[in-house]
């Protein structure tokens, strides 16, 4: 089996992740605050998973009434959280790449404006949102930022210092390679964390200690490589991927391939078959796991005009290798009767 939905979960973790021994949550806070460039390790919260981790960020520093900036490259989830605060919200669009159209946020940013909501990575196309820039709008108008990083932490090097975000969501069980079940949020002071956890104590309750013994032992080993020897080789494969598929008549690739600052997530479409025919093409013939549909996302692919369909999507982890992206550029190629063996790396 050739697995490509690491976007969704991770399969391969690294040496010493499962059975890891037991780590406290003082233990497990340096590494991630080294990984993220954060100077203050005690302004790390963990939660039971992602999910929870912005669920409780937006229920901490929203309330009824209020209103937010955030993106069509949100998870339905967090857009699900704030409809059912009665926050109200204005959507910051996509430009002909599928990138934020970042020249178009201050425009939306009203008197009663009280946050604005970034998802840092998009699940769909597997664009990452220039944090910087949104970061530095929201503090001309003195605005804190929440971030859902689940989907670049781990992906791609994350220094939140330089980024200025002031809530930092991620989850452990994705491109981290940790344990399923745990998550986190980064917050950029101590006022903030006081906050959070004078509020959300009771509603998390205890951490599993083993998942953090997990959750410590692949950020060691991400640290060990380095981020950039973890991320950039999953980057490599997919852009093969995205080069490959793109010069085949009958798939449509979305997304912005033409920068570095993206993570190794690919979404397309094949002409004359559904996605879901399409990823059990792939599954069947070639054992090849992808994901097929929403992907959590149905504002991004509305924004794609892909909502009525959806697309596959195949994403890669740092145990991939490119004789794998090989079977997969080959069974697209068999699919749409295109052989052209210089697709082939």
């Amino acid at each position: 089996m050739i697995f490509f939905n690491n976007a969704a979960t991770t399969q391969q973790k690294p040496e010493g992740v499962k059975g890891a021994a037991p780590k406290t949550e003082g233990e497990v806070r340096p590494l991630i605050a080294e990984l993220f460039g954060m100077k203050h390790p005690e302004n790390i919260a963990f939660t039971q998973s992602g999910t929870q981790a912005v669920a409780l960020a937006l229920r901490t520093f929203l309330k009824e009434g209020d209103h937010v900036i955030t993106t069509v490259t949100e998870q339905d989830a967090t857009i699900a959280v704030l409809e059912d605060m009665g926050v109200t919200y204005d959507l910051l669009g996509i430009d002909v790449y599928g990138t934020l159209n970042c020249d178009a946020l201050e425009e939306l940013i009203k008197e009663d404006t009280k946050a604005i909501v970034c998802a840092h990575g998009c699940s769909v196309t597997g664009n990452i949102a220039d944090l910087e820039t949104v970061c530095n709008i929201a503090r001309r108008h003195k605005l804190p930022v929440i971030s859902d990083g689940c989907q670049t932490a781990g992906a791609a090097e994350v220094n939140l210092v330089n980024l200025g975000v002031d809530v930092y969501c991620f989850t452990s069980h994705k491109k981290l390679m940790g344990p399923y079940g745990i998550g986190g949020i980064c917050f950029a002071d101590e006022k903030l964390k006081k906050t959070f956890d004078e509020v959300n104590k009771e509603i998390i309750g205890e951490i599993d200690e083993k998942k953090l013994g997990g959750l410590f032992v692949s950020v060691g080993f991400i640290l060990e490589k380095g981020i950039y020897g973890v991320s950039m080789w999953p980057h490599r494969l997919a852009k093969r991927f995205f080069e490959s598929s793109q010069s085949l008549d009958k798939v449509k690739v979305y997304g912005n391939f033409g920068t570095n600052t993206r993570i190794p997530t690919i979404a397309f479409s094949v002409e004359g078959h559904t996605p879901e025919e399409v990823k059990e093409y792939l599954r069947k013939e070639y054992g090849i796991v992808t994901k097929a549909g929403h992907h959590g996302s149905r504002l991004m692919h509305e924004a794609l005009g892909t909502a009525d369909t959806g697309l596959v999507r195949l994403s890669i982890g740092y145990y991939n290798n490119r004789f794998q992206v090989n079977d997969a550029v080959w069974a697209l190629m068999k699919l749409t009767d295109q052989m052209d063996f210089y697709l082939l790396s």
